[in-house]
């Protein structure tokens, strides 16, 4: 396989890496929220530390963005690339690589930070 399209292989694992550890401190905030529905007094304790819930999310939510707009910039290099590879092994994997490019950006977008942060609100009132 051509090196360009190893690269942008290596550049799609990385990025979904990526993607994939943010899901996952998505999840952490998700575990958070459910142990301060059940002692709110510990978001005030949170804050003092210089760990705010609410700082925290959206903070993730600039990262979401970014990961979404690197997402993005790869589907458009993939797509430059594919107008020169016109073998089969090359074509198809830089389709596959497109096609899963799609999948994390719709992936991505389903974490709803928003409404964390919304939930995050109404416990510390």
């Amino acid at each position: 396989m051509n090196i360009a399209v190893k690269n942008l292989v290596l550049s799609y694992e990385t990025l979904a890496n990526q993607a994939i550890k943010f899901n996952q401190a998505y999840l952490q905030l998700l575990k958070i929220y459910e142990e301060l529905i059940l002692a709110p007094d510990w978001f005030s304790e949170l804050e003092k530390s210089g760990n705010s819930p609410l700082k925290t999310v959206v903070s993730m939510q600039q990262e979401q963005k970014i990961i979404i707009s690197k997402f993005q910039e790869l589907s458009k290099l993939i797509a430059k690339a594919q107008l020169y590879f016109t073998t089969n092994l090359e074509s198809q994997e830089l389709a596959n690589i497109a096609h899963d490019c799609q999948i994390m950006i719709d992936f991505v977008n389903t974490i709803d930070l928003v409404d964390l942060h919304d939930m995050f609100i109404k416990i510390k009132k």
